[in-house]
């Protein structure tokens, strides 16, 4: 816990983060080297192998890092009765977040990270909606299989949609694509 802190690591983090976007927008990450990044954030090799085994497990990190951007929907905030809206939400959510780190998400689309991107993502989601799930089931909500798989089911769905509407590079506008997904829900009557 004592490194989290320590202001040595931490400048070194903020170094590598700013050299990695900027290499991002000047070229793929399949053609970021570790010593590129080493000699635009001003670091040692040694030293970025102390804390990355290669510049894939750095790039998880760099996400995560944005993932604190991506705040946890508060499930103990949505009443589970309400869960068609918490998906909807869930969905507006990574779009907003996106949406906030749109030049990132440019440079990722240009590489292969999409999928790594969008799972690191999914973690959080499936976690808030178990959550979400769970606190309906305190409350005597019936659901239909377990919390976890439930939420697997429709975070791999968000995520999956999310994906392929990036890929298709947003040829639907953010209106239309939440639109589809409300008939999707609507038609399989989620409670």
């Amino acid at each position: 816990m004592k490194d989290k802190y320590d202001l040595r690591i931490i400048r070194t983090y903020k170094s590598l983060t700013e050299a990695f976007l900027q290499l991002m927008s000047e070229k793929h990450f399949e053609d970021i080297t570790v010593n590129e990044l080493c000699k635009k954030a001003m670091i040692r090799r040694t030293t970025f192998y102390k804390h990355f085994a290669d510049k894939y497990e750095f790039f998880r990190f760099f996400v995560c890092q944005l993932q604190t951007d991506f705040d946890a929907i508060n499930p103990a905030s949505a009443d589970y009765i309400a869960s068609y809206s918490f998906y909807i939400s869930i969905i507006h959510h990574i779009l907003n977040f996106l949406r906030e780190h749109e030049q990132f998400v440019h440079m990722v689309l240009g590489s292969n990270l999409l999928s790594t991107l969008l799972d690191i993502l999914s973690e959080q989601i499936i976690f808030d909606i178990t959550d979400k799930i769970k606190i309906g089931i305190k409350k005597g909500i019936a659901v239909p299989a377990s919390p976890e798989i439930v939420a697997s089911f429709f975070t791999g769905a968000i995520i999956h949609t999310i994906g392929w509407w990036l890929m298709q590079k947003k040829k639907i506008s953010e209106e239309k694509l939440i639109q589809e997904v409300e008939k999707i829900l609507y038609s399989i009557a989620i409670t």
